[in-house]
């Protein structure tokens, strides 16, 4: 009987994994995870636009004074899952404490014009370069690595690597303070083991110079994630502020080596912050502050704060739902490392986790919040304060609240659709209740329908458009709400459908870029004179994938349509 062995398509694998990365900013982790595992006590991280070649490029520099690549480590660096820090004990367990272990992370480098490598080691220099691996990968082929070995000095260690054209010399997200914020939050250097009186990487220092970083020398960062001072005195917090004292309160718990329910042998590690937004702002500078222009990179406390799932003591996943509501997991700064968790090849999420491991942390978690935390005297004094806070803000600003809202309404343009008013939204979640509004008076105005919508993380609307199809074989795509589509768009177009927004300053041909840096082209279309059912489209054109995303800007879209335009309301 004839047989064959499966074979692999290399370059098409190659390819696949070094897109695999939901966020550009991960090649800096994966080079902050190499230095540490070369034994690193200094890594520098230098981002730069080259001009030299006629075209803006951008160039990533991170280098390291670790043990240094040998000739088969190299092999390992370019190769696809090679570790040399795979190693397990006689029971099939990790014995190393290496973060890296799938052999997958450094190919996020592929995605760029060319990778440059330079190492010290054993009195050997080896320099290493990988020319047009994007290019080669897109057309099928595997690029060739080029090296040489030279001799070089015994107590010479470390490694440089260069990365050019990284991501289409896509540069947002590499601002310095981005990049700052990125490292502290989802990166080794970002550790939270300082919390449990783990000491084995406390000397460590990283120099960054990110974009826009214009004070000559690199910024020195001192190794661990940044939390508020513990501050629970509220008599203290009140000279502070007395409107507001628990916008500085910080409490905190520690659980170290705690037996994970159900799998004795098996711990995890728990730290719990309770900290008020002010206390917050103390030590991120990457919090938008109310009523100010965002800057890039910013993001408000219920987009980044809450529980986090970690592996090697950095953040992977957020869990809110294991310790609170929306309205409380706000004021959390939490964070629960468990070596049993179980990464993808991208380190994006925990979705290779056994369930029964993933379950039975959770249910440890969820009784040390119950038991250890709520009952303390700290936790208790918060609610309580909490509680008169409130009611003294209800109060208080009732009244000032009343004329500001009869202010706004009266001054608030409105529209008719078959003598239903209609508001002009101020913000996403105007869009979409005016969205709710328009889909129940004409509900075929759209050319989708809706299957579930969820506002609260990630897309909005669930959709189809084979109407005709059971829902079990209808093809699903997603629906995002904007109140203004700018060129940046927070959520990736892999698999949505349209875009709801209620007014764009983009023009003809523009760009724009998803959170993978993928790019797609604005086209507009006017309405045509003859065609009295017709408006004007805007497309987000690609030019690889087959599918267009319509946006639909309803200012216009409902002009069109519908002849309802918003105008400000009379006296009567």
């Amino acid at each position: 009987m004839p047989t064959f062995k499966p074979e692999v398509n290399a370059a098409a694998e190659f390819l696949e994994i070094s897109n695999d990365f939901t966020n550009p900013k991960e090649i800096i982790r994966e080079g902050i995870s190499n230095a540490f595992d070369s034994g690193a006590d200094e890594i520098r991280i230098t981002v730069n636009i080259d001009k030299t070649s006629g075209e803006d490029e951008l160039v990533l520099v991170i280098s390291d004074n670790g043990h240094g690549m040998k000739e088969e480590d190299l092999q390992s660096f370019f190769g696809l899952g090679f570790s040399t820090r795979r190693q397990k004990d006689e029971f099939g367990r990790k014995s190393s404490k290496a973060i890296g272990e799938k052999g997958h992370g450094t190919k996020i480098y592929f995605n760029s014009k060319a990778i440059e490598v330079v190492s010290f080691s054993n009195g050997q220099r080896i320099e290493a370069s990988l020319q047009e691996p994007r290019k080669s990968l897109h057309t099928g082929q595997l690029p060739d690595v080029t090296y040489s070995v030279y001799s070089a000095s015994e107590d010479k260690k470390g490694t440089i690597i260069t990365i050019r054209g990284y991501n289409n010399n896509h540069i947002p997200g590499f601002g310095h303070d981005e990049l700052k914020d990125y490292i502290y939050w989802f990166t080794k250097f970002g550790s939270t083991e300082n919390e449990f009186e783990i000491i084995d990487h406390q000397k460590i220092v990283l120099q960054l110079s990110g974009l826009g970083w214009v004070e000559g020398e690199p910024e020195p960062l001192r190794f661990g994630h940044r939390f508020a001072e513990v501050n629970t005195d509220i008599r203290q917090l009140k000279a502070i502020d007395k409107v507001s004292p628990l916008d500085w309160f910080v409490a905190k718990w520690v659980f170290k080596k705690e037996e994970i329910i159900g799998m004795p042998g098996h711990h995890i590690d728990f730290v719990f912050y309770l900290e008020g937004d002010q206390a917050k702002r103390s030590y991120n500078k990457m919090l938008h502050q109310k009523y100010t222009t965002w800057k890039p990179g910013e993001y408000n406390v219920e987009q980044r704060y809450g529980l986090w799932l970690c592996k090697d003591f950095f953040s992977i996943d957020r869990r809110n739902d294991w310790v609170a509501e929306k309205s409380e997991w706000t004021k959390y700064h939490a964070f629960v490392n468990c070596q049993e968790f179980r990464l993808t090849a991208n380190r994006a999420d925990l979705n290779n986790t056994p369930p029964k491991i993933m379950e039975a942390v959770k249910k440890t978690v969820e009784e040390l919040f119950k038991t250890k935390i709520v009952p303390t005297a700290h936790y208790q004094k918060y609610k309580e304060e909490l509680e008169k806070q409130q009611q003294y803000r209800n109060a208080a600003q009732e009244e000032q609240d009343f004329e500001r809202r009869k202010k706004e309404a009266l001054a608030k343009k409105v529209g008719k659709i078959d003598n239903h008013e209609l508001f002009v939204p101020r913000q996403e979640g105007g869009v979409f209740s005016l969205f709710l509004q328009i889909m129940t008076i004409r509900p075929s105005l759209f050319d989708f329908k809706v299957i579930d919508y969820d506002t609260a993380f990630g897309y909005d609307l669930l959709v189809t458009k084979d109407y005709s199809l059971d829902l079990n074989r209808a093809s699903l795509k997603f629906v995002e709400m904007k109140y203004e589509l700018k060129r940046e768009f927070s959520h990736s177009f892999k698999k949505l459908a349209s875009i709801v927004c209620w007014d764009t300053k983009l023009s003809n041909e523009d760009d724009v870029y998803d959170m993978t840096g993928t790019k797609r082209t604005m086209k507009i279309t006017p309405k045509s004179k003859d065609d009295e059912d017709g408006y004007t489209k805007y497309m987000l054109i690609s030019d690889t994938e087959s599918h267009n995303i319509e946006v639909y800007v309803l200012k216009d879209y409902l002009q069109e349509k519908l002849n309802c335009e918003f105008r400000p309301r009379t006296a009567t």
